[in-house]
């Protein structure tokens, strides 16, 4: 008897060590997960203001975030030249796309191998099927393009040699400020109405190198016009579907400038992948 006092004692001991030890192991997982819950709000919070603070400082050229998009998708580890660019860079992607997201873009910031090679390719690939007898001005992986940022990123736009007419672009695309007043005006009005046609013998390429003196220009000039070329290459390419996408209008919001090789580069780079790139994407 006292055998089965002492077994009976010893189960309800047992008993009541593993319910007291269920009731702590519930109470340590609602501590861990309100824990983590206030980790998870302080983390989101953080982000939140690293966000809210960057739009601030850049309030006045916030026009030029999708910018700093494509710059970190281009390479993030470059040393940019307008402090906007390399300040982003420097942000976590979570960070980069809550910017974008309270700009209310649809843009963000992702992964993207060899952008700028596949950017040139399709704007090569465009112009190639509807111009099959055009010269280009992207050989050589865009090295002319390239270049606007490699070599001349800090550099302001040069000044035109030619004597084209005194008008710049259209608020479709950038404001009269955002440019040298002319230097587009002819580039734009070439391919749009290249694209418009329906002849395949048209050569807008060749002709508008021949009046912009390419063969002569110096680089960064020849810079300038292979990026421009390339930006109107994809917009007037694009078939303009409709999207009712808003990935943003760098140059064209309120106040900011398309003011450096660097920007137009950017500016260009922007303008391929979200007219030719992004719509392919599933």
């Amino acid at each position: 008897m006292p055998e089965f006092i002492c077994l009976v004692s010893s189960l309800a001991a047992t008993i009541v060590i593993a319910f007291i030890q269920i009731y702590q192991s519930k109470r340590m997982e609602v501590f861990e997960r309100r824990q983590d819950e206030r980790d998870e709000r302080r983390h989101a919070e953080g982000n939140k203001a690293r966000a809210i603070e960057f739009i601030s400082k850049h309030y006045a050229d916030r026009g030029l975030i999708p910018l700093c998009a494509v710059a970190a998708m281009h390479n993030d580890l470059f040393h940019y030249s307008r402090k906007m660019y390399w300040e982003f860079c420097c942000l976590v992607p979570e960070v980069q796309n809550l910017i974008l997201k309270y700009c209310s873009l649809d843009l963000r910031v992702r992964g993207e191998d060899d952008l700028f090679v596949r950017c040139i390719a399709a704007v090569e690939a465009v112009l190639r099927d509807r111009f099959p007898k055009d010269e280009s001005v992207l050989y050589d992986d865009g090295k002319y393009v390239l270049h606007s940022l490699e070599r001349y990123a800090g550099e302001r736009l040069p000044e035109p040699r030619v004597n084209l007419l005194p008008e710049c672009l259209d608020s479709s695309f950038l404001p009269p400020d955002s440019c040298t007043p002319g230097y587009d005006y002819l580039i734009r009005k070439v391919l749009s109405e290249a694209f418009e046609s329906r002849g395949a013998s048209f050569a807008p390429i060749s002709y508008l190198k021949n009046d912009y003196q390419f063969e002569s220009s110096l680089e960064i000039e020849a810079c300038r016009f292979a990026s421009t070329a390339a930006f109107y290459a994809a917009t007037y390419g694009s078939g303009d579907e409709a999207n009712n996408r808003y990935y943003g209008c760098p140059g064209g919001f309120d106040g900011e400038r398309i003011e450096t090789m660097e920007d137009l580069f950017l500016l260009t780079v922007f303008q391929i992948y979200t007219k030719l790139l992004l719509p392919n994407k599933g």
